[in-house]
């Protein structure tokens, strides 16, 4: 597998829980003395609960009751460790009455960061694969979100605000940054088993004025006598905001025996070229042309993606018109070119004018009448329903789907929109299990999907809501899209599929790649037809995936694909995850980081910096030659990528002039 190395000083960065009987708080002590603390509460039938008075246990832990309901403190070990490091609340209804558990809140009751607004700088991870992962700053308001497409993008759409400045929503983890005294905290949920975790933070001109880590429970049923745990808390600090978060996803990885692979998967994706137009012969014009050029491009998949099936539901039916022999038919025929098959799947939508749909309408989400909840108004002139995946049945259909597939020799499956599965509740969707919240449903979908797939096949999950699949999907995407256009119609949401998003969710991410899964930043593209990239804008989205390393597909058609603009693809393919402690020197500054780093695999000596113009002026960019790891005073070669100039040595700084949307990548060894 897959797994980067453990941080060495993993654990020293790790906060110490206890239970602070004299202020009735959960306590996190740092290293350096400094104390965090956090008020436990509980949302019962939309009312919030916390005891008046707690009970110490022998263990350290805390219990108390309030309106018949025992709410409990207590602490867990985390990977490699004897020490209680992560700390975790429950419920336990002692009522004779069935309710609705809204979640778990820890409230901060000091200040987590003696940072003033001005100088506090906070990176807020994402809910789902398109949702923003990036740095704010006082004075800015939330990432602006597609209003239609909210309840996919972000966890909390009822409370999501992206008019008024200085509130935010973070997801799984929450870095805040003093940028006077590099001083960072995070704190974060390394756990995501059953609730999505979210964090609610608000400024005001002088400091950070409130600070809430959420467990979202959904108004599962609470039963009398049954028992809730919330997620695994912790909080680390440290100097450098993103190696916490690269420490923050090893524990994450460690807790939820993350599954990545053996190595970096390659191959050939049919949508970003045909689209829902992909035919038969496409497919095999594509697998023909790369059995004749194996030695150029060594790929290992070659996947169709959407638009060979009769309908969304129906995995196992072609439209005739375009597949005329069938799906077995296709995986043999790759088979026989040389080349693994791969195949995508939308595996919890469900359309009405599908056979599924038709067959089992109780397998999907209904509403509070009873009636289907719909998902997609139209998909291709269908709704759209969810497959309810807390429905049993609904399970075993895609257990017996996907071994089917696997049958067929399908060894790959690019699974798409599996945040529906969650969404569908912000639209008035009802579980058939009350006892389910949006995280156990995707999962009890995914984990029937694996079972159907076997451990031995890839599985990327794509459009995902990114905490249910660690575990279970071997390869995530990371970004939103990529489309063969800078900006389409100059869509101006967070979370569309314009290149700028993609960049920002990449390098700003990649502290999950070989931590969780396999990072995918979606197919390369270099080719001159049906592309209205320029080439600027190619060589930067070829330079992200170099630096940034995971995945590597491509979405050209062959057969028109340039022989200048293939050698592109080539580097990628031969330079595979080429780097070590990649980053973003620029995290806490800008939305969308201009300035990369990575160390090269090969040769520890040298030291690759991206530099990234997004705007549509041109733009200077400095970096301090200490920033890249040199010593001061250092005299350090550089050459640069593109271009081959080698400018001799400098010192001091690199500062270089860029045009808009364009990129230079620098090579430095000392």
């Amino acid at each position: 597998m897959i797994r980067f190395p453990v941080p060495a000083d993993i654990y020293r960065q790790l906060a110490k829980p206890d239970w602070d009987s004299r202020s009735n708080t959960l306590s996190f002590t740092r290293t350096d003395g400094k104390i965090t603390r956090f008020r436990i509460s509980a949302e019962v039938n939309g009312k919030m609960l916390s005891p008046d008075a707690w009970e110490t246990l022998p263990a350290g832990e805390a219990k108390g009751l309030a309106d018949g309901f025992e709410i409990q403190l207590g602490f867990k070990t985390v990977a490699g460790q004897e020490k209680r490091l992560a700390a975790v609340a429950s419920i336990t209804n002692l009522t004779s009455d069935k309710v609705k558990l809204g979640g778990f809140r820890f409230s901060a009751v000091d200040k987590i960061l003696s940072a003033s607004s001005h100088d506090l700088r906070i990176y807020k991870e994402g809910w789902a694969m398109t949702s923003p992962a990036a740095s704010v700053r006082y004075g800015e308001k939330e990432f602006y979100l597609n209003p239609d497409y909210k309840p996919f993008a972000t966890s909390v759409p009822a409370i999501y605000d992206d008019k008024i400045p200085n509130r935010f929503v973070a997801n799984y983890a929450v870095v805040l940054n003093d940028r006077n005294s590099s001083e960072n905290i995070l704190i974060g949920f390394i756990s995501s088993e059953a609730q999505a975790g979210h964090f609610n933070l608000k400024m005001d001109a002088t400091r950070l004025t409130a600070f809430d880590a959420v467990c979202d429970c959904d108004g599962i049923e609470l039963a009398p006598g049954e028992r809730v745990e919330s997620e695994e808390l912790v909080l680390m600090h440290g100097t450098e905001g993103y190696s916490l978060l690269e420490t923050f996803a090893w524990l994450w990885g460690a807790r939820m025996k993350a599954v990545t692979w053996s190595h970096i998967p390659t191959g050939w994706c049919s949508w970003t070229y045909y689209f829902e137009r992909i035919t038969q012969a496409d497919m095999l014009e594509n697998a023909s042309w790369l059995r004749d050029h194996k030695l150029d491009y060594p790929l290992e998949y070659v996947q169709m993606d959407d638009g060979y099936q009769a309908a969304l539901g129906d995995w196992l039916v072609c439209d005739h018109k375009k597949f005329p022999d069938g799906l077995e038919f296709l995986a043999r025929e790759i088979k026989t070119a040389g080349f693994k098959p791969g195949i995508w799947v939308a595996p919890f939508l469900v359309a009405e004018c599908s056979q599924l749909y038709a067959a089992h309408p109780e397998w999907t989400v209904k509403d509070a009448s009873g009636q289907t909840a719909w998902a997609m108004p139209d998909w291709r002139g269908s709704r759209v329903a969810i497959l309810d995946c807390t429905r049993p049945e609904a399970c075993a259909w895609l257990t017996e789907t996907f071994a089917t597939l696997a049958g067929y020799g399908f060894e790959y499956v690019k699974l798409d929109f599996l945040v529906h599965e969650a969404g569908i509740l912000a639209l008035g969707g009802v579980y058939a299990d009350p006892k389910a919240t949006r995280v156990q449903a995707i999962r009890r979908g995914l984990q029937a999907i694996r079972k159907g797939m076997g451990d031995d096949k890839f599985i990327l999950g794509c459009t995902n809501v990114l905490g249910a699949g660690v575990g279970i999907i071997n390869g995530c995407r990371i970004s939103t899209d990529f489309l063969p256009s800078w900006n389409i119609n100059g869509e101006p949401y967070k979370e569309a599929p314009t290149l700028p998003n993609v960049f920002r969710n990449v390098i700003n991410r990649r502290y999950m790649h070989g931590r969780l899964w396999v990072n995918d930043a979606d197919a390369h593209i270099a080719r001159i037809d049906n592309n209205k990239l320029t080439e600027n804008e190619v060589r930067m989205f070829t330079a992200a995936l170099w630096i940034a390393g995971g995945m590597i597909l491509t979405g050209d058609r062959f057969s028109t694909l340039v022989e200048e603009r293939g050698r592109l693809f080539q580097m990628l393919l031969k330079d595979l995850d080429a780097f070590n402690d990649v980053r973003p020197l620029d995290l806490f500054e800008e939305e969308y980081p201009a300035l990369w780093l990575g160390k090269n695999r090969q040769n520890a000596g040298q030291i690759a910096i991206g530099a990234f113009n997004f705007g549509e002026t041109s733009k200077t960019l400095r970096v301090e030659l200490t920033q890249a790891g040199f010593p001061s005073g250092s005299k350090v070669k550089v050459r640069e990528l593109w271009s081959q100039e080698c400018p001799g040595e400098i010192n001091g700084a690199l500062q270089t002039e860029l045009k808009a949307h364009s990129c230079k990548i620098f090579l430095l060894e000392a």
